[in-house]
């Protein structure tokens, strides 16, 4: 088992900086195995969990196939 089984990839637009990519979402596991020494040793930072590779901003919306924001229900607001 490695590292990329603990990480998924979702595209999203930042809501702080607008940028729109990839984000890294890492599992419960991943996140505990792949933060600090062992993470710098394979080259990947579990830390980058939900954030914004552009700016660090958690605040993001998820992205859909033709690259328009994903329509909320008004439950979700």
């Amino acid at each position: 088992m490695g590292w990329n089984d603990h990480v998924s990839y979702r595209e999203m637009r930042c809501l702080e900086c607008g940028a729109v990519s990839d984000w890294e979402f890492w599992d419960e596991v991943g996140r505990m195995r792949y933060v600090g020494r062992l993470g710098a040793l394979v080259g990947q930072d579990a830390t980058k969990h939900g954030k914004c590779p552009e700016c660090g901003s958690t605040e993001g919306s998820d992205m859909d196939e033709d690259g328009e924001p994903l329509e909320m229900d008004e439950d979700d607001a």
